[in-house]
């Protein structure tokens, strides 16, 4: 069946108008629990797709180190979950590469703007080392290149996060994708439809 584009247009949002981005979500929280971050409740959160201050974002927490050196699994298991994400395999491999060069870390990733929630609205609010190394024996260059690669990391991770609902967004949104539901909801255009 084919719909005029006015109809089309008319009807953009039928893919659109319920939590259409659980799916997206849902796959954000497995990459998370394969790079060792427990998101908060209510997490991630997103804004957009048109206006100046769109994003996505998230809090919660980092441990590079459970029961097992998640930093060293990431790298792996990132590939296995998603072998053609160049993103995610670069995030896994440089969380990885910063605890094997300074030791494994937590870190409590927040949200300073209640208002927005792109990912430059992310930061480390604390970190620490899970060893016994204390941050007070550590030189301070050493300790900001941690946080700001941490923090990096995280934004690079809501960046993709971003990216990943975008292209869903615009994929439900297409002409294809809103003919496709108007078709399997029998919605036919008749005469004098706008």
């Amino acid at each position: 069946m084919t719909y005029s584009a006015a109809f089309l247009a008319a009807h953009r949002d039928i893919n659109a108008n319920y939590d259409w981005w659980d799916c997206a979500y849902n796959n954000f929280s497995r990459v998370c629990d394969i790079l060792g971050i427990a998101l908060d409740q209510n997490e991630p959160c997103f804004s957009g797709f048109s206006s100046q201050g769109d994003g996505a974002s998230w809090e919660g927490q980092y441990v590079a180190r459970n029961h097992v050196a998640t930093y060293d699994t990431a790298p792996v298991a990132i590939r296995e979950y998603a072998p053609k994400d160049e993103a995610l395999h670069s995030i896994a491999d440089e969380l990885c590469l910063l605890a094997r060069i300074y030791g494994p870390v937590w870190a409590r990733v927040t949200r300073r703007s209640a208002q927005y929630v792109h990912d430059m609205t992310m930061h480390v609010g604390e970190w620490d080392y899970l060893d016994v190394v204390s941050v007070d024996d550590v030189d301070v260059v050493i300790l900001e290149h941690i946080e700001e690669t941490l923090t990096t990391q995280f934004r690079a991770l809501a960046c993709w996060l971003y990216k990943t609902l975008e292209a869903e967004y615009d994929y439900r949104t297409s002409d294809e994708a809103v003919a496709e539901a108007l078709i399997a909801n029998e919605i036919n255009e008749t005469e004098g439809t706008e």
